[in-house]
């Protein structure tokens, strides 16, 4: 009898240790798994100096105890304990902490500055001789255009919004834009300051309402997280429009570049609540890591924050800059973040014509019908038009907003003419080849005199044309315009002897 008892005793026992280690077990699962990606701040951990990042895998150094890493999965993060006692490789896929999926190609991490330090920008001298200390030496603002603040507090529950932002657009249709910015309320941002001078940021601006919201830090209070890494803080408007995100990311990148940061090591916080946008996973490939406001811990301290540039106060703005700085560098660093090559030479017995298609689609909440303006009326007699008449070139039309932004620079970098109708698509004139063209076509209806891509071509060097419809016959129902075929030839045969005979 005794001997059964403490068999059973043992099968029992063992039984419940095992069920214990289960429960455990499901429960370290569960946490990994049920994270947000939207919830994921910037994390200390995969920052970590012991930690170096390449673009498949993660090289962990000795240190005298264990990291946690966060190792790849496919959509969703799970932690791995790495053993520390020797150097040892992870053979697994490092995915960034972002609140935005990505393209599905791996981002290029870059190391190095994209221009030579010996002959620094005159915005960055400027900027440098207009810096203003305002609180201590904790707050510096550079030529009312951004700020730089150390060990900063950022308390979540100071900025008033109802949405968190990256909500389905079908979710949130006719949705009244002023409801996607915070409003900032005393203690939003928190700093130990002795003394904290008034301070004002170019034009209509949302950094001056910023400065408003400041309070001073209680150092005995408990935050729930604290960034070490570079952060740029970005709000952002018209975010669903290329020309004008383009801008803001111009912007993060000069700042980036400013601070001597590259993308490997600049993070970027977006304070604003729009739902998602196809723009959006740009942030994240570009950068080294992307989060909401809304993702943050209740309060984060920032060892180092960029309240970045307002997006209207670009330097890539037309009545602005006579040259926006770094403007090639920008090219070439937002090229190889997606590994396009940008060597294409031109071969004026093959050329690659483009012609770019503006169709309806759903952008944004406050157009719910999706309906765009300034369409081509009779885009397939267009091209079969000119490859007849330029049988020796490459001629294509494409909706290109269909394509990933991957494909999309893969297109243009491929791209000796590139046509198409006024919109923000021709922002791509920005990663056009050197020696490449722009055909601008502008309807009845509309003003020949917006210089937006005819500055971008001027500050490149490219050849740039425009059409201007005078002729109100060509216009036709829902802000469709008729491009007369000939015309059409005779604009690309000029550029091509532009671009061939010079």
């Amino acid at each position: 009898m005794t001997r059964p008892f403490f068999s059973i005793l043992r099968h029992r026992c063992r039984n419940a240790i095992l069920l214990l280690v289960g429960i455990a077990t499901s429960c370290l699962v569960f946490l990994a798994l049920s994270d947000n990606l939207s919830a994921l701040p910037l994390s200390e951990t995969i920052q970590s100096q012991f930690i170096v990042r390449e673009p498949d895998r993660v090289k962990v150094l000795p240190a005298s105890q264990n990291i946690q890493a966060y190792v790849g999965g496919k959509d969703l993060f799970r932690i791995r304990t790495v053993n520390n006692s020797n150097t040892r490789l992870v053979s697994q896929n490092l995915k960034r902490l972002s609140f935005i999926r990505r393209d599905s190609i791996t981002p290029n991490w870059n190391r190095a500055l994209y221009y030579n330090v010996s002959s620094t920008p005159k915005a960055f001298l400027r900027w440098r001789a207009e810096r203003q200390n305002i609180c201590d030496d904790r707050m510096a603002a550079y030529d009312n255009e951004f700020l730089e603040a150390r060990d900063i507090v950022v308390e979540k529950r100071f900025f008033k919004c109802a949405l968190k932002g990256g909500e389905l657009i079908d979710s949130v249709m006719n949705q009244d834009e002023m409801a996607e910015y915070y409003e900032l309320e005393p203690g939003s941002f928190q700093i130990s300051c002795s003394k904290l001078s008034s301070y004002f940021f170019n034009g209509e601006n949302h950094l001056t309402k910023w400065m408003s919201s400041f309070a001073e830090l209680d150092v005995t209070a408990k935050v729930d997280r604290v960034v070490a890494d570079f952060t740029i803080a970005v709000t952002r408007y018209e975010y669903a429009n290329l020309y004008h995100t383009m801008t803001d990311w111009y912007n993060a990148f000069l700042v980036m570049q400013f601070y001597n940061r590259t993308s490997f090591d600049t993070n970027i916080l977006i304070v604003d609540a729009h739902p998602s946008g196809a723009l959006d996973p740009v942030w994240s490939h570009l950068f080294n890591s992307t989060v909401r406001l809304s993702g943050l811990a209740g309060r984060t301290r920032f060892k180092q924050l960029v309240w970045g540039i307002l997006g209207y106060n670009s330097l890539m703005r037309t009545y602005v800059s006579p040259n926006p700085p770094l403007l090639e560098e920008f090219r070439d660093f937002f090229l190889s973040a997606y590994d396009v090559k940008s060597r294409r030479q031109i071969d004026c017995a093959r050329l690659s014509i483009l012609f770019v298609w503006r169709h309806n689609y759903l952008a944004h909440p406050r157009n719910p019908t999706g309906f765009v303006g300034r369409r081509i009326y009779n885009e397939d007699q267009l091209v079969s038009y000119i490859r007849r008449k330029n049988s020796n070139s490459v001629v294509t039309g494409v909706q290109i907003d269909l394509f990933s932004m991957q494909q999309q620079l893969q297109l243009i970098a491929n791209t000796d003419i590139l046509v198409g109708m006024h919109g923000a698509g021709l922002t791509h004139a920005v990663f056009l080849p050197k020696r490449s063209a722009l055909i601008e076509l502008v309807p009845n209806y509309w003003s020949p005199m917006a210089e937006h891509f005819m500055a971008i071509c001027i500050w490149r060097g490219l050849v740039y044309r425009q059409w201007f419809n005078s002729d109100p016959r060509d216009e036709y129902p829902e802000q469709m315009t008729r491009v007369p075929p000939r015309v059409m030839n005779t604009l690309i045969k000029n550029t091509i002897r532009e671009l061939c005979v010079n």
